[in-house]
């Protein structure tokens, strides 16, 4: 693909002061080459490229210059073997887990289809990437943890209407997951369709991540409705750190975590802290097959070790439109109140126009 961003972010603190300005052009675009080599093996080449330009003075600490220099970079080097319904690759790869979005590593991967509606999953990686590519407070917090190998095995399953997912996965001296996703989607007609979705994580973290940092629940739900070109959802997403710590469940990004909002200041998944309880309502409507109109609402509170209280309120308006099958533009807009305490807010919003091309 070939994907243009504008990104606009600008936070007003309590006292009323503008700080944390983000204002940026983003040029990203991968491409991807397969080749069969012999008999069952294939190999894998996939290019990236990714710069940015700040489109005003002084804003991501930055002067306002076009980048021209930004290399294509290699994302994936690997090499595949398949056999029947078992799919074995090694080299450099994207993980492709419930618990990553992109994030990528070096090591094995085994995939099996033997079953009917299942997908059983192994790998292994014994590098991890850990750069400008990695989205996560994670990669700040704790960032010697991708240091570590990385082991999962997962159960992924589709039996209509019912789909599920149960991993297990293991960062040596770091961290343990346990994941269950299930989700219920049934087409009354084939313009009604009912839907129901619940997630439970659980991360023991090992005290080699930091005095700071300790075990973490995470639980959510969601349920929602399409008819007739319309779509709603309301859901529950809640969180405990034990002794109110700091924790976290995902290791890049927000992984496949039920999520809502953009800002999202208290739900990054890969940084939570203390106690978390948040409701969120979700609506759109699609017309002519091309537009789409969306709002998101989320309200939440989250609660420290000192027991203090922070309330979070975040509103989302969305528009997109697909103007092919492969070019699509869309846009949102997000507006973050943070409440502390004293009564105090600090504000953020954030505004985002993109056009994508895949190829």
């Amino acid at each position: 693909y070939a994907r243009y961003r504008y990104n606009n972010v600008a936070v007003k603190n309590a006292n009323g002061v503008k700080n944390n300005t983000t204002a940026h052009h983003q040029f990203k675009s991968e491409f991807s080459f397969k080749a069969a080599l012999d008999d069952n093996f294939f190999g894998v080449l996939t290019l990236r490229y990714n710069s940015s330009d700040s489109s005003a003075f002084g804003a991501d600490n930055r002067t306002d210059n076009t980048d021209t220099s930004s290399p294509f970079n290699v994302k994936e080097f690997y090499l595949g073997y398949k056999v029947g319904a078992t799919t074995i690759t090694a080299g450099k790869q994207t993980i492709g887990s419930f618990f990553t979005d992109d994030a990528v590593g070096t090591g094995v991967r085994v995939e099996n289809q033997d079953i009917t509606g299942l997908t059983l999953t192994a790998f292994a990686f014994d590098a991890l990437e850990n750069n400008n590519e990695s989205d996560g407070a994670i990669y700040t917090n704790a960032p010697g943890i991708f240091n570590n190998n990385l082991y999962a095995v997962a159960a992924i399953g589709s039996y209509d209407p019912v789909s599920f997912q149960l991993w297990y996965a293991s960062l040596v001296d770091s961290v343990n997951l346990i994941i269950g996703d299930v989700n219920f989607s049934f087409d009354i007609t084939d313009s009604v369709n009912v839907g129901a979705r619940a997630q439970y994580a659980h991360a023991d973290i090992d005290n080699d991540v930091g005095a700071n940092f300790k075990d973490t629940d995470f639980y959510a739900t969601e349920l929602g409705t399409k008819l007739f070109g319309a779509d709603v959802a309301a859901g529950y997403i809640g969180y405990k750190v034990h002794d109110k710590a700091n924790g976290f469940v995902s290791l890049e990004d927000q992984g496949s975590f039920i999520e809502v909002g953009e800002i999202k200041s208290a739900l990054d998944y890969t940084a939570l802290q203390g106690r978390g309880n948040f409701w969120f309502l979700k609506g759109g409507y699609t017309f002519a097959d091309k537009f789409r109109l969306g709002g998101e609402y989320s309200n939440g509170k989250v609660r420290d070790a000192a027991n203090v209280k922070e309330k979070y309120q975040e509103y989302v308006a969305r528009l997109s439109y697909d103007y092919s099958a492969k070019l699509q533009f869309s846009s949102f807009y997000a507006y973050e109140i943070n409440k502390h305490q004293d009564s105090s807010k600090d504000k953020t919003k954030f505004l985002r126009f993109q056009a994508k091309y895949s190829f």
